[in-house]
């Protein structure tokens, strides 16, 4: 199969498009037949930060076809359309032809979205419901701001903050205001010409996906007993001691959590995906480039093929139950 593979520690610059074997699902795995994959930030920065045991397959959101088996797999038939996350740091990740993936890190694939938009949302809007939903514990009522609201995080948590019954406040360039405002944002500031803080007063939550000194200067924006929550980097603890607004501690990653939380959403139409740019697997270079200029309105993805799987699920399934018995090949693509 085909897979964009990295080295050593480097940038987008450093992804190479390689052949490499058809992973071997493990128990409590599938092998899915990757159709898109999505980019995500984290990506680039583990590649840069080193933080990836090299060689490797980066990339962890995906949407496909289920095309073989583990064993103890009884969740998922071959066939299926699922979404969900890779491991790179495991069998591998999205940014393949191919990946095995533990069955915990996938469900099926929301009727609603097509495979591009079912690959662009399980990454950001789990971490839109842990900051927006298990952390800050938006309701109905809230007035919220969020920070960063075109990227991929924030909107999904504009909608899902619209979705509560929440007064959605958003910041972003000129650009994007009208198309925040038909996702749900009831009002919008551009960070460009002004300093939110001196528009914005009286939030009960402030989500921010930006970071740096946006977080600092949010505290500015909340009433007593408000919340301050960042998917951009950690509070700082100096901020937050003996301040009159709270700031949660960061709500654990779950993945069956977070996306059985926007099922709903998803089934009652209330939560869009924004495909910013396709790309072609050829193309990986370019796409991590693209998501790390930092102007993503949305989300941007990666077509690696997969249009359909027949003609490979039972060869694939049968090449599983082959090692499993000592009697199976290698498989090749």
């Amino acid at each position: 199969m085909r897979a964009a593979r990295i080295h050593a520690k480097g940038g987008p610059d450093a992804l190479r498009v390689e052949r490499i074997a058809v992973p071997r699902p493990a128990a409590g795995e599938v092998l899915v037949r990757v159709h898109y994959a999505s980019i995500n930030p984290v990506d680039w920065k583990r590649q840069e930060g080193g933080e990836m045991k090299f060689p490797a397959t980066p990339g962890g959101d995906l949407s496909g076809v289920v095309v073989a088996r583990g064993a103890g797999v009884t969740r998922f038939a071959c066939g299926d359309s699922v979404a969900g996350i890779a491991d790179p740091d495991g069998p591998g990740g999205s940014y393949a032809e191919y990946a095995a993936v533990a069955v915990d890190a996938l469900v099926p694939k929301p009727p609603r979205y097509t495979m591009a938009e079912a690959a662009a949302y399980p990454t950001v809007a789990i971490a839109a419901w842990r900051f927006l939903v298990a952390g800050a514990a938006a309701r109905s009522g809230d007035r919220v701001l969020v920070h960063g609201g075109a990227g991929g995080v924030g909107t999904m948590v504009v909608q899902i903050a619209k979705a509560l019954g929440a007064h959605v406040t958003a910041t972003a360039s000129a650009r994007n205001h009208d198309f925040l405002r038909q996702i749900g944002a009831d009002a919008v500031v551009d960070y460009t010409t002004t300093r939110f803080e001196d528009v914005v007063r009286d939030m009960d939550v402030v989500v921010d996906a930006v970071g740096g000194e946006t977080t600092t200067r949010s505290a500015a924006v909340l009433r007593a007993g408000g919340r301050l929550v960042s998917s951009g980097g950690d509070v700082p603890a100096s901020l937050c001691a003996g301040a009159r607004f709270r700031c949660p501690p960061r709500a654990p990653w779950d993945i069956q959590r977070g996306l059985g939380y926007v099922a709903p959403l998803i089934d009652q139409g209330k939560l869009r995906v924004h495909i910013d740019s396709t790309y072609t697997l050829d193309d990986i270079v370019a796409a991590q480039q693209h998501n790390r200029g930092g102007r993503t309105r949305g989300k941007v993805v990666v077509q690696m093929g997969g249009a359909a799987s027949s003609d490979v699920r039972v060869p694939l399934q049968a090449h599983v139950d082959g090692l499993a018995t000592g009697r199976g090949r290698a498989a090749r693509r």
